[in-house]
């Protein structure tokens, strides 16, 4: 008798515990998806931008920061256009990403 009320204890108990995991998981990756990594375009490495920048491979990378060397820290993403082989594009798909810092 005991067996047969413990054990419908804890098939009660059991979804409701399940189901509570099942939440907090989906919150947890809702919330680590939301999360955009960024660059900091005045000190990323080449590596750095031509893996976390779309549509940004070595050359383009080497570019940026070649810009960077010759007229100092980009402010905006204005001053990112000017770099040869960044167009309208690249910015749009990585405007999020990227961050003005020193």
């Amino acid at each position: 008798m005991c067996f047969f009320i413990l054990f419908s204890c804890f098939s009660l108990i059991s979804p409701l515990a399940f189901a509570d995991s099942q939440q907090c998981e989906s919150v947890v990756t809702t919330k680590l998806s939301s999360i955009t990594p960024v660059v900091n375009i005045n000190t990323a490495t080449s590596e750095q931008l031509s893996s976390q920048l779309k549509g940004i491979g070595k050359a383009k990378a080497a570019a940026i920061i070649e810009w960077r060397e010759t007229n100092g820290k980009f402010s905006s993403l204005d001053d990112l256009d000017e770099v040869k082989g960044i167009g309208a594009g690249i910015i749009e798909k990585n405007k999020d990403k990227i961050v003005f810092e020193d």
